[in-house]
């Protein structure tokens, strides 16, 4: 058997693709220039193959399983290749890499920040992002007045964490096994008081002379908490309270791997990217 003409097939295809890596000029290709774009590479596929089969319907005269197989087989034979079966080859394999690309980012890489777009999308995002495997199991978008503007929680997976976490004690009540409900409040109630007495952790800080907090992470001893302003309150506008979000686990190893922090970072962005359209309006 002959492999030459395969042999060309796949070069020029892996040739292609060293192209396109090098003139999107994106030093994380899959990262930054597919994972956003997954429904434009997915259409550029589906075009790509369709102009494969086009070609080989040119060359074979008709949809034939049969006649095709024989066509293609001449790859791999002594018998020379028709040009039209060469190129259509080639737009077979480019576009199968190309839809590969989308599927490996589907698998691999969660949904990129910049997908969401408007104020709508804000639930979206919460749900995203706090549902993804691992990471956050609650996050809250609120005003500094105490006006929650967006929650979301994964309430199976907080309850599957409260069973294995020490009693609490709330009120008058005897001490008792937490619920997911209590969690959530807690939690509630723990974003409101890190806005309340930022001043303190302010004046914290205020030796180093650089600046206010902005972003503030607690690897506590069950799972962690994240609180990140997104606008600062403004002291010459009463009405100004700051905007902030907070983010919470309780399981420790996310925490450890990173994970929970990174899902936490990448709603900030898609938060900071909404934000951006609404004033660009």
């Amino acid at each position: 058997m002959n492999f030459s003409d395969l042999f060309v097939v796949v070069a020029l295809g892996s040739g292609l693709y060293a192209v396109l890596v090098a003139i999107t000029g994106q030093r994380h290709f899959l990262i930054k220039g597919v994972n956003p774009y997954r429904i434009t590479w997915l259409m550029a596929s589906v075009s790509v193959l369709w102009v494969g089969l086009s070609l080989m319907r040119w060359e074979a005269g008709n949809w034939d399983v049969q006649k095709w197989a024989e066509l293609f087989a001449q790859l791999v034979s002594d018998a020379p290749t028709p040009v039209r079966v060469k190129v259509a080859s080639l737009a077979l394999f480019f576009a199968l890499l190309l839809c590969g690309l989308v599927v490996w980012c589907v698998v691999f890489f969660p949904r990129d920040p910049g997908t969401f777009r408007t104020p709508k999308d804000r639930k979206s995002a919460f749900r995203y992002y706090v549902r993804l495997r691992g990471g956050l199991d609650f996050a809250l978008l609120s005003l500094g007045d105490g006006e929650r503007l967006v929650e979301e929680a994964d309430m199976r997976q907080i309850e599957a964490w409260c069973e294995n976490l020490p009693k609490v004690q709330i009120g008058s009540e005897p001490p008792r096994l937490r619920t997911a409900e209590d969690q959530v409040e807690f939690w509630r109630q723990l974003a409101s008081r890190i806005h309340e007495r930022m001043k303190d952790l302010d004046q914290l800080v205020e030796l180093a002379h650089q600046g206010h907090n902005r972003r503030l992470v607690f690897d506590c001893e069950y799972g962690g908490i994240f609180f990140r302003y997104l606008r600062l309150p403004d002291p010459a506008k009463k009405v100004d309270t700051g905007l902030y979000l907070f983010g919470a686990t309780l399981n420790q190893t996310e925490m450890s791997n990173g994970r929970a922090e990174r899902h936490f970072q990448l709603l900030l962005e898609a938060l900071y990217h909404i934000d951006k359209s609404v004033r660009m309006t």
